[in-house]
């Protein structure tokens, strides 16, 4: 059962919903997978001018930070908790695993439930599913539609040989109506998200206000994208798992041009925020679907810049636009910002305080994300990995490891002709790409060692290319000493092995919650 609000929440609830205030609507459209330099404004070869048009005259959260993989991520985002906290701190949740985002925690949707919106989740869920009571509609939303699971293909909808893809609401009873739509097979999924979001909206009753969750399956592989996608990069990028992952970006945009045109079309899109991010970094060369986090070091599974550094944005006719935005950012000051939002509109604290939230480690961030102040938070934990044996802290413009971080590569994107490079990159971007002959390496075999120490400037120097911890011992004791802090507040890792009585052959070929708790 989850976990009731506290009195200082439902006493904040009751003031502010007194208040005069018109409550926006919030469409937060999440990105899987995308590398730091796979969206036009980091890449000019990618075609995407409704994202890039929306970035652009908007606010860019140039320093907007996420958790290096797919349900660390999300369950930040949901609770405003870091991971550790939940159990959640080591891999994901995978098909058929009897654990997931616990029930006892309040989540996102059911604030902004109690707060009078209409919630909506379109596309991916990842947080677990062994028992009714962890899916969307038992957590706050009002439908949920796509599938469960951390990946699939985005034709058939399978994952680990069997169906995953549902519309789910409330049921009178308090029980779950879940319908499998077989009827999406065969159809790119993007399209299929994209067209239930523009539903959403069309058939929203507008007497309340709009929190729209579009998770995407874009770009986590497999690498699938209609040919018509493909063929609009024929004679620009010539390596084909490049040039597929810029097409299948191409098409999420169009995805967010379906939804942004719905809410003009309903006259919703004057009193609507929209924000932008990716769940984690790109998968390096190798694992990845040609993603590029250059000239960020690292990638998706890793502590480093370019596995948790998130492409991403807000824009709104309600804000000012054209700006990048500098502030410190991270992925669990979500949660306080959009119950903020819900409390206040957009007032700045100094005229809205807004609800205030026990127990957890976002930030309310809207003053620093429209320019009305700095950020509300000077560090935050990366993470604490009691089986991989490392963690990683930020504490103003240091990042120390300890331990290995993960796989540290700078890998720049596959080489077209010298003639479009010239013509394509800016001078100062083909500086950087020579910074690589430069780099004394770290090896490997230091990074093994459990008590192994690295610090970065990652301010000064964001690739991450100069070692500092011996440098600054001091600053390395007072980063010690609060990952010790932060040890002191984690949960062991609750991942498990796959349950054989969650078997989708027993549930007509289709992964279904199959425990009355878990």
């Amino acid at each position: 059962m989850r976990k009731k609000a506290s009195y200082m929440w439902l006493l904040a609830l009751q003031v502010f919903s007194a208040a005069a205030v018109t409550q926006p609507n919030i469409v937060m459209m999440v990105a899987d997978d995308l590398g730091w330099a796979d969206m036009p404004w980091h890449d000019a070869l990618t075609i995407a001018p409704t994202l890039t048009s929306l970035a652009n005259s908007g606010i860019i959260l140039d320093r907007h930070y996420v958790q290096p993989i797919c349900s660390p991520t999300r369950s930040a985002l949901m609770t405003g908790k870091y991971p550790s906290r939940l159990g959640l701190n080591h891999d994901t949740i995978n098909a058929g695993e009897p654990y997931g985002l616990m029930v006892n925690e309040t989540i996102i949707s059911n604030f902004m439930s109690e707060m009078g919106y209409s919630t909506h989740g379109v596309g991916k869920w990842h947080l677990g599913y062994c028992s009714w009571d962890l899916t969307p509609v038992k957590r706050g939303f009002d439908s949920f539609y796509g599938y469960y699971n951390g990946h699939e293909t985005y034709y058939t909808k399978v994952t680990h040989n069997f169906f995953d893809f549902r519309f789910d609401t409330p049921a009178q009873n308090g029980s779950v109506n879940s319908e499998v739509f077989w009827s999406v097979n065969d159809t790119y999924s993007t399209v299929n998200y994209a067209a239930q979001a523009a539903k959403v909206v069309h058939e929203h009753d507008q007497r309340k206000p709009l929190f729209l969750y579009l998770p995407m399956q874009s770009v986590h592989n497999p690498n699938e994208v209609p040919d018509s996608y493909f063929q609009m990069y024929e004679g620009i990028v010539e390596n084909v798992k490049r040039r597929t992952l810029l097409a299948m970006i191409t098409a999420m945009d169009d995805a967010a041009e379906v939804v942004v045109s719905a809410l003009k079309q309903a006259n919703m899109w004057e009193n609507t925020i929209f924000i932008f991010f990716s769940d984690n970094g790109g998968p390096l060369k190798g694992i990845g679907n040609g993603q590029v986090n250059y000239p960020l070091r690292g990638g998706k599974y890793s502590y480093w810049e370019g596995g948790i550094r998130s492409t991403s944005f807000i824009h709104s006719p309600l804000l000012p636009g054209g700006v990048i935005n500098e502030e410190l950012l991270h992925v669990t000051d979500w949660l306080p910002t959009l119950t903020h939002l819900a409390a206040c509109g957009v007032e700045p604290s100094s005229k809205c305080s807004g609800p205030y939230h026990e127990d957890i480690d976002g930030v309310n961030q809207w003053d620093a994300i429209v320019g009305a102040g700095k950020s509300n938070r000077t560090e935050f934990l990366v993470n604490i990995d009691p089986k991989e044996k490392n963690s990683a802290l930020r504490w103003g413009p240091w990042k120390l490891y300890h331990g290995n971080p993960g796989k540290g590569d700078w890998v720049p994107p596959p080489r077209i002709s010298e003639e479009r490079y010239n013509a394509q990159f800016t001078e100062d971007l083909r500086e950087r790409e020579k910074f690589e002959t430069d780099i004394e390496y770290v090896m490997d075999s230091e990074w093994n060692d459990p008590d192994s120490i690295m610090l970065f400037d990652v301010v000064a120097d964001p690739a991450e290319t100069r070692e500092l911890s011996k440098a600054n011992p001091d600053v390395v004791k007072t980063m010690l000493e609060r990952l010790e802090y932060y040890q002191s507040r984690t949960t062991p890792p609750r991942n498990c092995p796959r349950d054989p009585a969650s078997d989708p052959a027993k549930f007509g070929g289709v992964w279904t919650p199959w425990l009355k708790s878990c």
